[in-house]
């Protein structure tokens, strides 16, 4: 999985899903949480992984690179959004507010963190010196962080991290306020590595696909994965996030 949060904690929290996927697939199931988006995107393009939870835009890295195949998605990836913070105080109320201030990216392959904010930030006529001199975090607690606790005033996340972020007390809506909502696209997928056995990628796909808000047991699981339901992912939908990734250089 790409790392959307501290990587130590998603891969402690990460075992109710591993023992369900386990259950349902009888595979035996490794989790792998690295550092940065991009050691996922080679995991699986050399097939030292049979399937991985990327990004829009990694997903499209690795679809390019290696012809992986997407699988599922939760039901908010075919709509989401990225969410721009600052602290009240900062005099951001738009966009247009940004000049002269310092700004936060998460990963540089990120796409809700980093790829859709610039595309928005350049539509919109952003000051390039912001966008060249912002700081990458890594990951989208820590643009938060970054917000709340005054290192930056303003940066782009994740908007369920944010909202998770909100609901565990982890983060203080006094500190961190919403000023832009991105246009939707569409984002994170499970996709398999091109040779994997047809069957085991089903199976892992269906496993997904049976997880349902209104099932106790299932409640762990989608809590982790921020998730209410899951549906088919295709490729065709993530043309457009391949055109904002050519427009910006970062898709050959």
């Amino acid at each position: 999985m790409i790392p959307t949060n501290d990587p130590g904690k998603m891969l402690r929290d990460s075992d109710p899903l591993v023992s369900y996927l386990e259950q349902e697939t009888g595979a035996r199931v490794q989790m792998t949480i690295p550092t940065n988006y991009a050691a996922v995107v080679e995991a699986i393009a050399n097939d030292q992984v049979d399937l991985a939870y990327l990004g829009g835009f990694t997903y499209v890295q690795a679809a390019r690179r290696a012809g992986v195949i997407p699988l599922v998605q939760r039901d908010q990836d075919q709509n989401f959004h990225s969410l721009f913070i600052t602290h009240p105080d900062s005099g951001i109320k738009g966009l247009n507010d940004l000049k002269g201030h310092s700004f936060a990216f998460g990963d540089v392959n990120s796409t809700s963190g980093h790829l859709m904010p610039e595309y928005f930030m350049r539509q919109a006529n952003v000051d390039p010196e912001l966008i060249s001199r912002a700081v990458y975090t890594g990951g989208h607690d820590a643009t938060a962080l970054a917000v709340a606790n005054r290192k930056v005033d303003a940066g782009a996340l994740d908007e369920t991290v944010y909202q998770k972020m909100m609901k565990d007390g982890k983060l203080d809506p006094a500190k961190a306020t919403v000023f832009y909502t991105t246009p939707p696209y569409f984002d994170y997928v499970w996709a398999a590595r091109k040779g994997l056995d047809p069957k085991l990628a089903e199976a892992f796909a269906s496993a997904f696909l049976k997880l349902g808000a209104n099932n106790p047991e299932d409640k762990s699981i989608l809590e982790f994965l921020r998730a209410t339901k899951y549906v088919h992912a295709n490729d065709s939908d993530y043309d457009k996030l391949r055109q904002a990734a050519r427009d910006a250089g970062m898709l050959k």
